[in-house]
Parts: C-alpha cells; sequence; structure tokens
C-alpha cells in the first residue's frame, strides 16, 4: 500500500507545466519537456495557493512572481495540502480540509488563479500534496482523524515530544483508512477543473 501511495505522489507531484497540453516527463533520471532535456531553478513558495486566494494578497503575488521570474527562478514548489479544524495548535489557516472531504473553495480558486499567473509568466510548479509535519497537518491530521486521539504535539518551545509525534505520523502508511481519506483528497486535487479557465488539471 506504502509503495502504491508513494507512486501515486510521484505521478502527481512532478513538476508540470501550466498549459493544457505540456507536462514534464521522466527518462531515468532526466526531466523532459517537449522531448528535450530540460533543468530549472527553483525554490519553495509554499504559502503561493493562499495569497493567490480572497484570504490573501494576489497583488503581493504578483509583485513575488514577477521578481521570482526576474531572478530566473521559473519553477516553484507550491503546497496545495493543509488540514485540521481551526482550532488545532501550531497549524497553517485557514486549511483546505478542515474535516475529511470538507473543501475550502475560497483556496482552491486561489490555486486555480495561482496556475493562471504561473502561466502567464512561463513558470511551473510542483505541487506537495502531503506532509511528514505539523504544521501543515499532513499525515499525522490523517491518522488523528480515523483513531479520534490526540496528536502528541511538539511544539517551539518543548521539542521532547518529537519522537512520539515522528512514530505517530509514519503509521499514516500503515493505516489503510487514513490512506483513503488521503486518496480522497488526490482524487479532489487531480480531478478538478480550473473555475477560470475550465481546464481540467489533469489537462
Amino acid at each position: 500500500m506504502a509503495f502504491r501511495i508513494f507512486f501515486f505522489l510521484l505521478l502527481t507531484t512532478l513538476s508540470i507545466s501550466m498549459t493544457s497540453q505540456s507536462f514534464y516527463e521522466v527518462d531515468k533520471n532526466q526531466f523532459i519537456k517537449d522531448g528535450k532535456p530540460h533543468h530549472f531553478l527553483g525554490t519553495n513558495y509554499w504559502y503561493a495557493m493562499h495569497l493567490a486566494s480572497d484570504y490573501g494578497d494576489t497583488s503581493r503575488l504578483h509583485r513575488e512572481l514577477d521578481f521570482l521570474r526576474d531572478l530566473g527562478v521559473l519553477n516553484l514548489r507550491i503546497m496545495v495540502a493543509s488540514e485540521g479544524e481551526i482550532q488545532a495548535p501550531w497549524r497553517v489557516q485557514p486549511a483546505l480540509q478542515s474535516t475529511p472531504g470538507q473543501w475550502d473553495e475560497t483556496l482552491l480558486v486561489g490555486l486555480d488563479r495561482l496556475l493562471i499567473a504561473l502561466k502567464e509568466r512561463n513558470m511551473s510548479a510542483v505541487l506537495c500534496l502531503n506532509n511528514f509535519w505539523l504544521w501543515s497537518g499532513g499525515m499525522a491530521q490523517y491518522v488523528q482523524w480515523i483513531q479520534k486521539d490526540s496528536i502528541p504535539t511538539p511544539t517551539p518551545f518543548d521539542g521532547s515530544a518529537y519522537p512520539a509525534y515522528t512514530a505517530y505520523t509514519a503509521s499514516f502508511y500503515s493505516n489503510p483508512e487514513a490512506l483513503k481519506l488521503y486518496e480522497n483528497y488526490l482524487k479532489e486535487i487531480i480531478q478538478r477543473t480550473n473555475s477560470i479557465t475550465r481546464i481540467p488539471y489533469s489537462e
């Protein structure tokens, strides 16, 4: 099961071009775009979906994208997953998925806008669809939704809970019900159609 999820992640988080035709492919250890070897300079821009949404600041988004493009940074790692209720401690808020199957459409429209902004600048993105660490909810939150217990939560002031936290989070890989919730989320993203361009994400 863990291999299947890893493979699914690999397929869906590879750097993809923001057009309806051109996707990056992998040949052995080489990225291929439009039939040619491709290299890129990238950076982590995890909060871009939030920034592009009505919760954020689209003028700041466009300034930052222009700045990165002008530096030659054309590939961005975007966090497209955050989980947990509003009162969950040490989390980015608002979360994309507050409870299983409850999506924040405002954030998803932000993602739609972001993909358009990237396309306009000939930029691309790696869409990160899960996380091991507490700040996004991630794997631990999927486990907690199934087990209905408490996540052993480390804080910036006390890291003594980290061994328990990492063991708890790693149990995600062997929890079929948690994996199923995650697969449902993947389907929501992969099968989405951009609300503005009407282009399916799969294209």
